[in-house]
């Protein structure tokens, strides 16, 4: 994925995900992009210039004014940052808002987050739920991770709980990768449930080639920010951790909205 040549791009991860480790460089993610506010042509140019030339293949997805005079955010594959109107200067990391207590890295992202998953359909993703859920969460998961394996072989008990689970593939090795050769394996499979589920148990899938949707998922959780795996997203878009063991991964979506009322 494109990185900005000024930083180091460390991010702790909780210990709770795997993580990605020599990512190939992969092309350009697909847009999760947000409808840009009001900004002057100069300073447009003059941001989307400095972005480029820290990063030539940088794909823009947000670039917004922030509450800061002529400071301005801009998300690109995945990274938050903000610079100022003439591109000069920029900066990385986290903004708050200390009157509200409320960050603006995270309300970027969770917009972008929630929008791409809203725009997946059915056939897009491998669920499992059960008849009425009363929530819902996307996960970006790796077949090989130790944690998504922990994660899924609680899959029953999760559904019981009333969570339905949406897988997309997120191989941490990158494409083109046996991870990722067998992802599409699980895919093309005849039984694409069963065959996701004998894969996390260990056992890997009969090798098979059909259209398939792990690229796309792959560049999707670039462009989102995904940095590990598994990385649980609700249906706002925000990120609840890594692995959570059912009653946890209860909890932690109580405490970020209500469930479906009547199924």
């Amino acid at each position: 994925m494109p990185k900005f040549s000024f930083v180091f791009l460390a991010v702790a991860l909780a210990t709770s995900a795997c993580s990605a480790a020599n990512d190939p460089a992969a092309p350009p993610p697909p847009p999760a992009t947000a409808v840009p506010a009001a900004i002057a042509p100069a300073a447009r140019s003059a941001i989307e210039a400095a972005i480029h030339k820290m990063a030539p293949d940088a794909h823009v997805q947000s670039l917004q004014p922030t509450p800061i005079a002529g400071l301005y955010q801009v998300v690109a594959d995945g990274q938050v940052l903000y610079l100022t109107g003439d591109g000069r200067y920029v900066l990385q990391g986290a903004a708050y808002d200390l009157k509200t207590r409320t960050s603006l890295n995270d309300a970027t992202m969770n917009r972008l987050r929630r929008d791409a998953i809203a725009g997946l359909s059915p056939d897009q993703i491998i669920r499992f739920a059960p008849p009425h859920p009363q929530y819902t969460v996307t996960v970006f998961t790796d077949l090989d991770c130790p944690y998504c394996r922990a994660f899924h072989a609680n899959i029953a008990e999760i559904n019981k709980l009333g969570i339905a689970v949406d897988y997309l593939f997120w191989p941490r090795s990158g494409l083109n990768t046996p991870s990722a050769e067998k992802a599409v394996s699980v895919w093309c499979a005849a039984d694409r449930k069963a065959a996701f589920t004998a894969a996390k148990a260990g056992r890997d899938p009969k090798p098979a080639r059909c259209a398939n949707p792990v690229a796309r998922d792959y560049d999707l959780g670039v462009a989102l920010g995904v940095e590990g795996t598994p990385t649980i997203i609700t249906g706002n878009g925000q990120v609840i951790g890594g692995y959570a063991d059912p009653g946890e991964l209860l909890k932690r979506l109580k405490a970020v909205h209500a469930p479906v009322q009547g199924g």
